[in-house]
C-alpha cells in the first residue's frame, strides 16, 4: 500500500539568503507563497547578493508584523521595516540572468544591511507583484533563483544523512514545502501533485550549490564541502551538476496548510543517478589559508587587480568588482572555468577538473571558484 504523503512544513524567506520563518498556513500565489522572498539585497548595480558570497547572511532573522517586518542580527539592534515607509522607487535589480524593475526600500534598511555585509548594499522590494516574468513559466517570479517554490521529503534528508559523514538539517537546503514521507527522493516521482486548494506541477530538480554547505549555526563554510561532497556520489549529472530536491509551480492560487494530504494526480519516470557509494571529500586544502600571505597581481581579461595567495580568483574577483559566470561555487559544475595564460595557482582535484581532463579540453582550463594564485597570473575568461 502506498505511503500517504502529508505537508509537515511551510517556510518563507521574506528576504533572498535570510533564515525561513515556519508557517502553520500559507496563501499560494502563482509567483510564490506570500511574503517569500518578495525583498532581495544588491549591490548598486543591481546585482543580487546572496549567503554564497556572505554566508553571515544566513544568521539575519525576520518577523512578520501586521505592518511590517523585524529584522534582527546578533549583537545588532533590530531594524523595523514598515511597509508605509518604503520608498518605491524604481530600480533595476538581476537574478542570475534575469535583469527587471524592483523598487527600493528605506536608508535606514540599506545602511542596517550593509553594516552586516560589510560592504553598500541596498535592500530592494519586489513589489506587490513582482516584474520578473520568466518566459519558462508564463507568468511572473519573486526573487527566487529560478522557480516560486522548492519542494523536499523528510525521506530524501534521511538518506542523505544515511550516506553522509556529517548531519543534514532542512535548513541548509532552504525548501519552501516539506513532507513527511519516509520513501527517499519520492519527489521525483511525481509530476502534478494537490496539496490543500492547490495543484502543482512538478518541473525541475534543484540545482544545489555551495549555499548548502554553510552551517546555519556558525555562518561558515563546512571545509569538506558536504553534503555536496555526498551528493555528489549519488544524485550527480554527467556535468558534474547535483539535484535535491524538486522546483515547484502552482497552476492556482489558493490555501495550503499544515498537515495538508498530498494527492498525487500524475506520475513521472524519476531521473536515475550513478551511485558511486562512498562520500568523496571536496575540501579544498589550497583555500585553507596556512601558507605565508603573499600579494599577487590577477590580470583577468587585460584588467589588473591586487590579490593575494589565500582566496579563490572567483572571491578576489568579485571584491575587486569583476563579474565572473559561477554556479555552484564549490569545482563541480564548472561554469567558472577560465584559462590561465600565464603563472600557476593551487587548485586541488574537484570534479570540473577531472571531466576537463577526460574530455581533453585546453589544459590551462582552471576554475575560478576553486584556484588560488601562488604568484601573479594572467586569465582570460
Amino acid at each position: 500500500m502506498e505511503q500517504v504523503s502529508v505537508l509537515s512544513q511551510i517556510t518563507v524567506y521574506p528576504v533572498k539568503s535570510v533564515a525561513g520563518i515556519d508557517m502553520s498556513t500559507s496563501w499560494v500565489e502563482l509567483q510564490g507563497l506570500s511574503f517569500d522572498r518578495r525583498f532581495m539585497l544588491a549591490l548598486p548595480d543591481g546585482k543580487m547578493v546572496t549567503a554564497r558570497q556572505y554566508p553571515q547572511m544566513v544568521k539575519i532573522t525576520a518577523s512578520l508584523q501586521a505592518d511590517g517586518i523585524i529584522f534582527s542580527y546578533p549583537d545588532k539592534s533590530p531594524l523595523m521595516l514598515k511597509y508605509r515607509d518604503l520608498q518605491q522607487q524604481q530600480a533595476q535589480a538581476t537574478v542570475w540572468n534575469d535583469s527587471f524593475t524592483a523598487y527600493t526600500t528605506t536608508e535606514q534598511a540599506n545602511l542596517w544591511f550593509s553594516e552586516i555585509i560589510q560592504q553598500p548594499v541596498s535592500l530592494l522590494y519586489s513589489g506587490e507583484q513582482s516584474n520578473r516574468v520568466r518566459e519558462k513559466l508564463g507568468h511572473n517570479v519573486s526573487f527566487a533563483d529560478g522557480y516560486p517554490m522548492l519542494l523536499i521529503s523528510q525521506g530524501s534528508l534521511n538518506e542523505l544523512n544515511r550516506r553522509s559523514s556529517d548531519n543534514h538539517s532542512m535548513k541548509q537546503f532552504r525548501p519552501n514545502l516539506v513532507v513527511n514521507s519516509d520513501e527517499p527522493f519520492v519527489e521525483d516521482t511525481w509530476k502534478r501533485i494537490k496539496i490543500g486548494e492547490v495543484e502543482f506541477e512538478v518541473v525541475k530538480p534543484c540545482e544545489r550549490c555551495i549555499l548548502t554547505t554553510v552551517d546555519t549555526t556558525t555562518a561558515k563554510f563546512r571545509t569538506n564541502k558536504e553534503p555536496l561532497a555526498t551528493l555528489s556520489r549519488f544524485r550527480a549529472n554527467p556535468q558534474g551538476a547535483v539535484f535535491f530536491g524538486q522546483n515547484l509551480v502552482a497552476k492556482n492560487e489558493g490555501v495550503i496548510k499544515l498537515d495538508d494530504v498530498v494527492e498525487v494526480l500524475e506520475y513521472q519516470q524519476p531521473h536515475r543517478y550513478p551511485d558511486q557509494g562512498i562520500s568523496k571529500d571536496l575540501s579544498n586544502q589550497s583555500e585553507s589559508g596556512q601558507s605565508q600571505i603573499k600579494s599577487v597581481v590577477i590580470t583577468a581579461n587585460g584588467v589588473a587587480v591586487a590579490g593575494d595567495n589565500q582566496s579563490n580568483l572567483l572571491e578576489q574577483l568579485e571584491s575587486a568588482g569583476l563579474s565572473i559566470p559561477y554556479k555552484c561555487r564549490s569545482g563541480m559544475c564548472g561554469t567558472c572555468s577560465v584559462i590561465l595564460e600565464s603563472g600557476s595557482v593551487d587548485q586541488d582535484e574537484v570534479p570540473a577538473a577531472t571531466r576537463a581532463r577526460q574530455k581533453g579540453l585546453d589544459s590551462r582550463t582552471i576554475f575560478a571558484c576553486c584556484a588560488v594564485p601562488n604568484q601573479d597570473i594572467e586569465i582570460r575568461y
